[in-house]
This record gives C-alpha cells, structure tokens and sequence, in this order.
C-alpha cells in the first residue's frame, strides 16, 4: 500500500541516506553474501545461500562488538577497527519480567520514582499504550508519524538544537510503514485519549528491540515519559521473548541508568586476501578510519557542536511567567475571573505545560480541573478539586 507523505521538510531532509544501524544492515544482501552466520549472546542466526559476491571491498561501520560474524568465504579477510562510539542496551534473562529486571537493576528508592511516573501518568489521564507490529493502518501511520516528527521539532527547538536524524527523515516515511506490517519495525504508542503523547520508532532483528528514534510532548516534560516508554518497552521485550532492548549510541545519562550492556562499536573492512590490489585499498580505508577515530578519541568532533550550541544559545522564554504556589481550595477568592469552557483548543494550548505539571504535583485528573481568566487578559488560574494555582504571564 502506497502512503501518503504529509510532510513538508526542506530539501537537505530530503536527502538519500543509508540509516546506519545494525538491524537495517543486517538484512542487506551484502551482509548476506558475505557471512553464513551471525552470533550474539548464545544465539545463533543463520543466512540463507547467496549469490557470488562480486566486489571485492566493503565496510560496515557501528557494529556492536558482541555480535560475532562467520564468513563464508575463507579467501575474505576482516580488519576490525574499534570505534570511539559506545552503546547502551538491556539484555535480558529467559525467564526476566520486567518487575525482575528492575529489581535486580535499580535500588528501591529509583524504582518508586520510577513507577511514579506511570502511576502519576495514569492517575491524571486516560492513558493507553499501544505497539504497531505486523499491522497499522495507512491512517494510523501518518498520524503517527506526522505527531512523532512534531515533538521531534518541538523538543529540539526548546534546547535550541538540530536533531541528528532530520535528514532522512523521508527516507524514514518512505521505507517504515512496509517493514512495520513484515514485522521489522515497530511503533510504540503511549495515548492520551486518542493523543499521541510519546512515540517510539523502533528496528526489529531476531530477539532484538532496536529504539531508534523516540520523542514526546514537552507539554508532558513533568511525567517522565521517556522511562514510561521505555519500562513498558522492556515489558513488551520480556513478555514477547526478546533478549535485548537497543538504545544504540550515545551516552545520554537515561541510557546510562537503564543499561546494563554497555559495549563498544566497531568498524569492519573486509576484503578479498587473494588480490594484491584489495588488500592495498583495504590498507588505504583502515588507516583512514583509524585516523578519523583517533580524532574522536581526542574530542575534536565534538568543537564545531559545542560553537554552534553556544552561538544559537537564546534566552529563557520562561522567565517572563510566574507561578504562584499551590493552594487549598478555601484560599480561593473567584473574583475579576471567567471560566473558559474550552481550554483544550489550540487557542489556550500555551497552558497545558502549566495546567499538567498542576496535575503531577496535585495527583489530580484531568477531568476534575477548571481553568479560569482573569479580566486583566495575562493571568490564568487553573482550579482543582481540593487545590488551586494561578499562572501569571507578564506583558
């Protein structure tokens, strides 16, 4: 089934590119010529028959050090360069539930705040979660990933960042709907009503959960939604037989504390040990990969981003509001105030961050809150069942 694209991205977005991860690279014909087999953690995957392999170089970067490669072809050898690029994954037992894996990484005090977050999330909305494999509609996907590309823009831009994966985000569109239905991709859902509030685009291969991009509504920031999706996607990984849940690169404090398979990436080069030729371009492609990763060994990558984080640097657009503290309902004094009826339409969505952080901190829900004006056209008061709390936005 064809999908209608509904996006409008500028023309460097539109650019072709090769999404360089594991569980896309893996299911390339190249990879399938070249190796028989792949192992990893006491599991073995076979690769069917193949072709005659007719090049006689190639390079695969970003692959996890615990996977185990077996050629096929003795005549081939591989140059294995470590990368200075390190992943964040959970790997599982057989017989691990989530409640298991969350006992046996975290302390008791991180494990209430953990379950916080959900308990919080469902006290105050009418949550839903929902994981798109093997079957989502035409519909339903470009909703999705038309809400998931929003947060996307919207969470980058309050860190006055670029994320890294704009760029194919076409090629992303183009390509995830058919793998969704065989089964090679997936998109995990968490609903407010029939709101997506956290979207995670995820890459399938054999026991493996890839989340390759996931994002949600800053409007939510207060309920942790990023460790709800991932708590729920560990679930989903223990109680589906999977052994391995991928966060992939970088070393972001949540993949940190969530993980506890930590290793290194590394760069293959293989060639055919039989033409003179192949292995002198193969000597050529090592020393330069071995140069670019001792530039990364030396953090000189890292300049030009830390230049440009510092000369996009903005002002606070927050410093300009005040909240006052929150309040018992007996306090409250409804004068120079009118109700608005409608809060929940784009007109008053400025509120939302404010009217739901109210609700994380009261434990209300949402169908127990009013919003009331204040004559003087800058102030909101956002009313409670037993508390209340006003949110001053200064001209």
């Amino acid at each position: 089934m064809q999908i209608k694209l509904i996006f409008s991205l500028k023309n460097s977005m539109r650019k072709k590119n090769k999404i360089a991860i594991f569980p896309l690279l893996f299911r390339t014909q190249e990879i399938n010529r070249l190796y028989k087999s792949i192992e990893y953690f006491g599991l073995h995957i076979l690769n069917k028959n193949s072709e005659v392999l007719k090049n006689s170089i190639f390079t695969f970067r970003l692959v996890p050090e615990y996977f185990k490669l077996n050629l096929r072809d003795t005549t081939f050898k591989s140059k294995i360069i470590p990368q200075h690029n390190w992943g964040y994954s959970i790997l599982l037992n057989t017989s691990d539930s989530i409640d298991t894996y969350m006992q046996r990484q975290f302390n008791s005090k991180k494990r209430n705040i953990l379950k916080r977050y959900i308990k919080r999330l469902e006290s105050c909305f009418n949550v839903r979660y929902r994981m798109f494999y093997g079957d989502i509609s035409s519909a339903d996907y470009n909703f999705i990933m038309q809400s998931l590309y929003t947060m996307i823009i919207d969470r980058f831009k309050e860190r006055n960042e670029t994320h890294k994966n704009l760029f194919e985000w076409q090629v992303l569109v183009e390509s995830t709907y058919q793998k969704i239905l065989n089964k090679e991709a997936s998109l995990f859902v968490i609903y407010n009503e029939d709101e997506p509030i956290e979207i995670s685009l995820n890459y399938h291969f054999d026991k493996i959960l890839f989340s390759y991009i996931s994002s949600f509504n800053i409007d939510y920031s207060k309920f942790g939604l990023g460790h709800v999706e991932i708590y729920k996607q560990i679930e989903w990984c223990a109680n589906n037989g999977y052994k391995l849940f991928e966060m992939g690169v970088g070393g972001m404090d949540y993949k940190r504390r969530w993980s506890n398979n930590i290793y290194r990436y590394n760069h293959y080069v293989i060639y055919k040990s039989s033409s003179v030729q192949s292995k002198y371009k193969a000597q050529l492609i090592v020393m330069k990969i071995q140069f670019k990763e001792y530039l990364k060994s030396k953090r000189l990558n890292e300049i030009y981003p830390k230049i440009n984080r510092y000369l996009t640097k903005k002002q606070d657009k927050q410093s300009n509001i005040m909240l006052s503290e929150i309040k018992v309902i007996n306090d409250l004094k409804s004068v120079n105030i009118k109700e608005i009826q409608q809060y929940s339409t784009d007109e008053y969505r400025f509120l939302n961050k404010y009217i739901y952080s109210f609700l994380y901190t009261t434990t209300s829900h949402i169908n127990d809150i009013k919003i009331y004006k204040y004559n003087d056209e800058h102030s909101f008061l956002i009313k409670g069942v037993n508390s209340y709390q006003k949110v001053i936005f200064n001209a």
